[in-house]
């Protein structure tokens, strides 16, 4: 009796299309020459034909007209490249109806030469629904969010006529902005996650240009609700410096730096904001909403510590959060 190595090593041409046609995916190959001259048991049955109507270019009838261009550019492009490549379209069924595929492609060679390429299909049409549902739920929250905000800065204005125009209503109405620029980039990325540098960028492009605020640290994920919090947070240290710090004069400048500190599971993410070249500073004697929000709102949120410092050569403000809040990216 052979053994599965011995089995694997003496497998021939029979024993090949067997694997691939009780393969759970559907298979291709195609020649040196970029036609086709091969399809397993699934993509037959998938299609409804037959060989001899699927090979050469005969699979391609089968693409959806509005991805067909596409699809061949990708293929020929890869195809006379040498290199693999991963894409997308849609197939007509032997129903018709037609079904998302994700195609995967790679050449291979015999005796060293190249000889074509094999590829596999797998159907993600229940994926890219589900993608679409949730891309249509994330539009209407998104909508809902910002006509809230519009409502709830409309109500302050009537409400507080006699304060609209003053530095508190100014403040006020500010960190609206701030709030909906905030979910306005989460947007971008389906509320799934945002870039700690995109968020900062977001919070702080309008108050000053990069002239005169540093930005640096690694690339790093963070959740939802962390964003949200860090733009304020950083809105609110930005107006700040603007109104009474580094950036209140033409000499000022604010770094703001982050890193990530420790081994999981106890990872930390460290964020360090100070200012220079600015006004002296002397401690506030009262605590203002700003410094409230900081020190006790912003901690609360990432489950962290928040620490102001009140140096006479300019604010420095320490961020200090477990690193499960957020995520590195790939």
């Amino acid at each position: 009796m052979q053994t599965p190595l011995g089995r694997a090593l003496n497998a021939g041409e029979k024993e090949f299309r067997e694997i691939a046609d009780y393969a759970p995916v559907m298979v291709w190959r195609s020649g040196d020459d970029r036609l086709c001259d091969w399809f397993n048991k699934p993509w037959l049955d998938f299609t409804g034909r037959g060989m001899e109507q699927e090979v050469g270019f005969g699979w391609a009838e089968g693409v959806h007209p509005a991805d067909f261009d596409r699809c061949l550019a990708v293929y020929t492009e890869a195809f006379d490249a040498r290199e693999s490549f991963s894409m997308e379209y849609r197939l007509r069924r032997h129903d018709g109806e037609y079904r998302w595929l994700l195609d995967n492609g790679a050449p291979y060679f015999r005796d060293g030469q190249f000889a074509g390429f094999f590829g596999s299909c797998i159907d993600i049409t229940a994926f890219k629904l589900a993608e679409s549902a949730h891309q249509l739920l994330v539009n209407e929250l998104n909508h809902r969010v910002k006509n809230t905000l519009a409502v709830v800065q409309s109500l302050a204005r009537q409400s507080f006529r006699d304060i609209a125009a003053s530095p508190a209503g100014e403040a006020f109405d500010s960190r609206l902005q701030a709030l909906s620029k905030a979910h306005d980039l989460l947007t971008v990325r389906a509320w799934r996650d945002a870039d700690l540098r995109d968020v900062a960028e977001q919070a702080l492009r309008p108050l000053a240009g990069p002239a005169r605020v540093g930005l640096q640290g690694p690339s790093l994920i963070i959740a939802p609700k962390t964003a949200v919090s860090l733009a304020m947070a950083l809105h609110e240290l930005g107006t700040n410096a603007v109104k009474y710090g580094a950036l209140s004069n033409d000499d000022g400048r604010v770094e703001l730096r982050w890193q990530i500190d420790g081994t999981a599971p106890s990872r930390r993410l460290r964020m360090l904001w100070q200012e220079s070249g600015g006004p002296a500073v002397t401690p506030p004697q009262h605590s203002g909403f700003g410094m409230r929000m900081l020190e006790r709102g912003l901690a609360a949120e990432l489950s962290g510590l928040v620490r102001l410092h009140f140096e006479p050569k300019g604010l420095r403000c320490e961020i200090d959060t477990l690193l499960s809040h957020t995520a590195p990216t790939d």
